[in-house]
């Protein structure tokens, strides 16, 4: 959660990710939907958290092909790795018009060096990007598109939940299935005539099976 002082300035930097960096170093820029924030090859400079709006991170790869590797939505950080890289191996582009924190690695590194409980808390948060990186793989190793969505769906519902909203449009999920739009489409198409779903635009309610 972001702490907010009454006059609308930021008390702090600290966000649900826990980043320690202080205030007076934290930036703040405002980018257009598609506007670019950094790009593949570029010198990391920074972490960054999104305030509002969302970011895509694409990855180009050696066929002239992309995928997106991780959406940000208002509130998550992105790009952490860039703490113990020299460049960034990937692009950072609007999804929507955002506002976004960056976080320097110097002023971020040097805070985690003297808060041991900030510290925690930032590799505990990077243990959960690897946890979510594995699940990725995971429904990427599923043979059955259909099978790959109810995974990926399974994976977004919340304790005792079978209803997810996205708040992006669906054929940015389907990368995060390893499958292109027309085919993440035709699994749901197909899982909805064979009664495991019900579907109404972004909202997707997964059934019980029979």
């Amino acid at each position: 959660m972001i702490v907010i002082i009454s006059d609308g300035e930021f008390a702090c930097a600290m966000t649900a990710t826990r980043l320690p960096t202080p205030s007076p170093s934290v930036k703040i820029r405002t980018l257009q939907k598609g506007e670019t924030l950094f790009c593949q090859g570029d010198e990391a400079f920074g972490v960054f958290v999104v305030r509002k709006g969302r970011m895509r991170l694409v990855r180009h790869l050696a066929d002239g092909s992309t995928v997106v590797l991780y959406t940000a939505n208002a509130g998550s950080a992105f790009s952490e790795a860039a703490l113990f890289s020299e460049g960034y191996h990937c692009d950072a582009v609007a999804d929507t018009d955002c506002e976004i924190e960056i976080h320097p690695k110097s002023a971020l590194l040097q805070a985690l060096d003297g808060d041991a409980a900030a510290s925690r808390a930032f590799m505990a948060h990077m243990a959960s990007q690897i946890i979510a990186l594995r699940s990725r793989l995971e429904i990427r190793n599923i043979r059955s598109a259909e099978e790959r969505v109810l995974h990926l769906l399974q994976l977004k519902l919340g304790p005792s939940q079978s209803e997810v909203t996205f708040d992006q449009p669906l054929k940015d999920v389907a990368s995060e299935a390893g499958l292109t739009h027309e085919a993440f489409y035709r699994a749901l198409s197909r899982l909805e005539a064979s009664g495991r779903i019900v579907r109404d635009k972004r909202r997707i309610s997964l059934l019980a099976a029979n």
